[in-house]
């Protein structure tokens, strides 16, 4: 096997910095012709498949922004039950997508076009950005042989992952990219003090838009402290890391939080919790750089650091070292959790989906594979390799606990693999023979994420005769699971009022209608999700005293939805399964126009 070469000589500039001024046209051209190929690819295959309800949640966010919700008010009032539902996302995505609707509604003049192009524009945007960060890894490191090898791989693999498809507006793109970012900024290369202050700061970027991006942040201080501690770290490179990181936890902070959540501790959001713990872990290290003497003082230095960390975090903030979904009504989790494929375990993917394993885990246990070999092999600075083998490990960790963790993995795959295939093609003589073509074909092959998917799926069409549930989700009608916006018409039409209808159709109603959605696939709104399940198991006079309580107007029945199929097996004489078997309850009135649809939808009569 060729492995990952450390040895730059051959690769890198004589001097720190000269490979960043050698020319960034083909970086630049390279990841702009990734970004394209996605983009065209996307907008193809834009009306297929199931949307990503978050998406559609974003979009609702972007619009009650402009129009003038205010910047600190992260509260959803048309979710839920009366008072609303506080939601745990970021401004920071929020504003540029509403900048892209506000510019291209100035040019269009109609605020739909405008979203269609934020629907575009805002995938595509990321998507270059996560490229800039592969190219870029490749310019810092003397790597420039690579950048074909890395952009054709990251292409495909960030094209699989499905979060830069076209309509893709939730936060899992942008973060992404960030942490593309944060691996290429901390690879050792050009501008050491300068990538690791922008380390720092992406650090803190990434958590305040989504806490999916705790584990590698933590990662990231803890490479830092660690290089420190042993010397693979320069003092400079530590103390820009520590800093940076806790001046932007305190910009970001100011800049998110509003003064009357300052002394909130939210765990699922960022909040006092993270303001805390980042600031003293960023300060507390660039403090111990001051320390002169050897490593020893240097490794109580920061274990001291990480004491005091975890000492005040335990002390004022226990219940965010807790899972925040442990403490969920156990309604919840039997209705509602259960069933959300991304945090499907590895263990309930083996029993129950076992042909997804190849395309959520086969790339990043690849370039695990070559960096443990390439790490045997290696010469002097193993530090590179060091780096993706942590990242990987962490990545493949998350992806074994919740499935949503394998955009990530592949992510972070992307670099090794691409320095393989470099590496394999630099190693050859002008002419090659044919054993070597097909090594460099095969290692293509292995590191092109399309081919798992592609073989796992024609390895379940011969074995089982199903195809993985992502495949599934691809190839099915929006319209018939209640997706498309021509089934809300009618509904739109109603006077605004507070419609119960299946979980994950909760963000459509509030894109499409405006009236109140009482569920959605949000874990905040604890009681709506309830009052759904508590009505449609019971008893349809119960159920009607439920929705007359709580002001409901009009039932939504999504005939798809899979939380639907789930009330009438557990309650078989519930209201759910009458909704169904009779469809005409006394007290329901048929809304015209929606019978002979995937949706009916009935006006609850007082």
């Amino acid at each position: 096997m060729t492995l990952i070469s450390d040895d730059r000589s051959s690769h890198a500039p004589s001097r720190a910095g000269e490979g960043d001024r050698a020319g960034w046209f083909e970086p630049a051209l390279l990841a702009s012709c990734g970004t394209l190929f996605v983009v065209a690819v996307g907008l193809r295959a834009a009306d297929v498949g199931i949307p990503n309800s978050d998406d559609l949640m974003r979009l609702v966010q972007v619009r009650d922004l402009l129009g003038g919700q205010p910047w600190y008010d992260l509260t959803q009032y048309r979710l839920g039950l009366a008072e609303g539902t506080a939601m745990h996302w970021s401004r920071l995505v929020d504003a540029p997508i509403a900048g892209i609707v506000r510019a291209a509604a100035a040019v269009t003049g109609s605020l739909e076009k405008a979203e269609a192009v934020a629907r575009i524009l805002w995938p595509a945007l990321t998507f270059f950005l996560a490229m800039l960060a592969l190219v870029t890894a490749c310019v810092r490191t003397g790597r420039r042989a690579a950048l074909l090898p890395v952009a054709v791989v990251g292409a495909f693999a960030l094209w699989t992952t499905g979060a830069f498809a076209s309509g893709a507006l939730d936060h899992h793109n942008i973060q992404i990219a960030l942490a593309l970012w944060l691996l290429a900024l901390l690879l050792p290369g050009s501008r050491p003090v300068a990538a690791n202050a922008a380390a720092g700061a992406t650090a803190v970027l990434m958590l305040a838009i989504g806490m999916e991006a705790l584990p590698y942040v933590a990662l990231a201080g803890a490479l830092a402290a660690t290089g420190f501690t042993i010397g693979s770290t320069g003092k400079d490179e530590a103390r820009a890391f520590g800093l940076s990181l806790a001046v932007t936890t305190v910009a970001v902070f100011l800049a998110t939080v509003g003064p009357g959540n300052w002394r909130n501790d939210t765990c699922d959001a960022f909040s006092a919790f993270h303001l805390v713990a980042a600031t003293l872990g960023g300060a507390g290290l660039a403090a111990a750089t001051y320390i002169r003497r050897g490593g020893l003082w240097r490794g109580l230095a920061v274990l001291a650091v990480g004491a005091v960390m975890l000492a005040v975090v335990t002390a004022a903030f226990p219940q965010c070292l807790e899972n925040p979904l442990a403490s969920l009504d156990p309604r919840l989790h039997e209705f509602w959790l259960e069933g959300v494929v991304e945090t499907r375990s590895i263990g309930k993917l083996w029993m129950t989906d076992p042909f997804a394993l190849p395309g959520l885990f086969a790339l990043a246990v690849c370039a695990v594979v070559v960096t443990l070999f390439s790490l045997r092999k290696a010469g002097r600075d193993r530090r590179p390799l060091a780096v993706f083998l942590a990242f990987l490990a962490m990545g493949i960790a998350v992806t074994a606990w919740q499935q949503r963790g394998f955009v990530f993995a592949t992510a972070f795959a992307i670099l090794p693999l691409g320095f393989w295939i470099a590496d394999i093609r630099s190693g050859m003589p002008a002419r090659r023979s044919r054993t070597q073509t097909l090594a460099l074909a095969g290692a293509w092959l292995l590191s092109v994420n399309l081919v798992w998917w592609m073989g796992a799926a024609y390895a379940a069409a011969l074995f089982s005769g199903t195809p993985p549930l992502q495949q599934q989700a691809a190839s099915v009608s929006p319209r018939d699971y209640c997706y498309t916006a021509d089934l809300y018409e009618t509904l739109q039409e109603e006077p605004a009022g507070v419609v119960l209808g299946a979980t994950d159709i909760g963000a459509s109603l509030l894109l499409y209608t405006p009236h109140r959605a009482i569920a959605g696939p949000y874990h905040r709104n604890t009681g709506g999700n309830l009052l759904l399940i508590q009505v449609m198991l019971a008893p349809p006079e119960e159920a009607r005293t439920l929705l007359e309580r709580h002001g409901v107007t009009h039932v939504a029945d999504c005939l798809n939805a899979a939380d639907g199929f789930e009330f009438i097996n557990a309650s078989p004489d519930g209201f759910q399964a009458r909704l169904r078997d009779e469809r005409n309850l006394a007290w329901l009135e048929p809304v015209p126009g929606t019978w002979n649809t995937p949706m009916p939808v009935y006006r609850v009569r007082r």
